[in-house]
């Protein structure tokens, strides 16, 4: 029995869905907790003890991890993928490559109840969907099976998700596949679709009780590449800076995050992954930063020949870990995160429907009404006025 079945510890389950995927007498479902994270519970009378559970858990299971080999500076050179992208536009120049050769791609896009989902896809056209930033957790689905068959019929797959569901993944699959292409990213933690909806339900109560569409948490029309959300109610577009975003600001101060997430054993400088990608802040040494730049962290010799499959559609400079770590300290170090005080009384809040209060309390970062005024300037002004401060 995996180890939160018997001790309930909710800091022991990543919720990558692995034990109810490989289970084959369906003895183990997954439900939302009263956070609305997904846990499994167990189905006495169907299970026969054969302890598959066990060995695909995650948690439970040790991966072969490795130093990675080597970090670059990477721009997607195609201006409409960089634009949807989070900051580089690197998941679309190795979706298209993995699709172009025949094989199918697995990334995070939402479904008809603005819940992101882990899909399979083998056309370019559905790509675009599963770029961009899904600050929540998503649902693998039935992932794991469908991958190992396609993997087993002998097609090429690229797996993108956070580093558990990767983890999952590699540990339900029980073999190596040669291909096979992993990519997660520095993750920051999951929040639950809980908060999610209750942020997003106070967003339409506040504009005529509106529904919510096209949420994306990293709109670069904004300000170009940042933490700026935007959503669409009414056909009326809605925008705002990440820390003045009630929801990101939570994010970004991890009072949303799973259990599992403060003490994540995935994270850090050595990697299962055959690629690991984030945010290259800072960097400006070659190429123009506005539309996002990616450090992208090859991790295999499997990954790296791969490479050459995508690198003349990039702008793709070697770079070095210390100075991605500079603005993104993940990337070297493994570290557990302490629990905020907030965290139980957010969510405490959330069951009660009390966003609002939540919100007015506790979700405003400092100096909130500068920052709104100053992110309500033109973009070009902003760029000046930047320049200038700097004495460029």
């Amino acid at each position: 029995m995996i180890d939160y079945l018997s001790t309930q510890d909710e800091s022991k389950c990543c919720g990558c869905g692995a034990c109810k995927e490989i289970c084959p007498q369906k003895a183990i479902i997954l439900a939302p907790n009263d956070e609305g994270f997904m846990y499994p519970t167990l189905i006495p009378e169907k299970c026969v003890g054969c302890k598959l559970c066990e060995k695909v858990c995650p948690e439970m299971v040790d991966l072969l991890k490795q130093k990675p080999l080597e970090i670059f500076a990477v721009q997607n050179k195609n201006k409409e993928e960089l634009l949807d992208s989070s900051s580089g536009g690197v998941f679309r120049l190795i979706a298209d490559s993995v699709i172009s050769q025949g094989g199918c791609v697995v990334g995070c896009t939402w479904n008809d109840y603005a819940e992101p989902v882990l899909k399979v896809t083998n056309t370019l056209s559905e790509l675009k969907s599963m770029q961009g930033s899904k600050y929540l957790s998503s649902s693998t689905e039935c992932t794991f099976s469908e991958v190992k068959e396609i993997l087993d019929y002998g097609k090429i797959v690229l797996f993108t998700g956070t580093p558990c569901q990767c983890a999952g993944l590699l540990t339900f699959l029980r073999q190596p596949y040669d291909n096979l292409i992993t990519m997660d990213f520095l993750c920051h933690g999951v929040p639950s679709q809980l908060a999610f909806n209750a942020y997003k339900s106070e967003c339409e109560k506040k504009h005529h009780n509106g529904k919510m569409t096209q949420y994306k948490f990293r709109d670069k029309s904004n300000h170009g590449w940042a933490i700026s959300e935007s959503y669409l109610i009414n056909g009326k577009k809605y925008k705002s800076h990440g820390m003045t975003s009630p929801y990101l600001f939570g994010f970004i101060s991890g009072y949303f995050n799973r259990y599992s997430c403060y003490s994540c054993r995935f994270r850090g400088l050595e990697r299962f992954t055959d690629y690991t990608v984030c945010d290259y802040w800072g960097y400006s040494k070659h190429f123009d930063t506005f539309e996002g730049v990616s450090a992208f962290q090859v991790n295999t010799q499997k990954g790296k020949e791969f490479m050459a499959t995508f690198s003349d559609k990039a702008l793709i400079h070697l770079t070095d870990r210390e100075d991605v770590a500079r603005e993104n300290p993940a990337i070297l170090h493994s570290f557990n995160e302490d629990i905020p005080e907030l965290r139980k009384m957010i969510y405490q809040l959330i069951r009660d429907g009390r966003w609002a209060t939540i919100e007015r309390k506790y979700l405003r970062c400092k100096n909130f009404y500068i920052k709104r005024l100053w992110y309500a300037l033109p973009d070009n002004m902003l760029r000046a006025i930047k320049k200038i401060i700097r004495g460029k």
